[in-house]
């Protein structure tokens, strides 16, 4: 935990990955470090594995 300046200069920009909304619109107070299957915010080629739990 740190003030999120030193957070974004430590880990990048990054806020908005699938299936959040973009970043651009929520301003969110948030960094994200992706996983490397992570997608684009606005990416639609995911799926919902077992509906019965939702």
């Amino acid at each position: 935990m740190a003030p999120i300046d030193e957070l974004r200069k430590k880990y990048g920009e990054q806020a908005a990955i699938a299936p959040l909304p973009s970043a651009h619109f929520t301003k969110p107070n948030i960094v994200i470090k992706p996983n490397a299957n992570s997608r684009p915010c606005g990416d639609k080629t995911g799926y919902l594995a077992n509906p019965q739990e939702v």
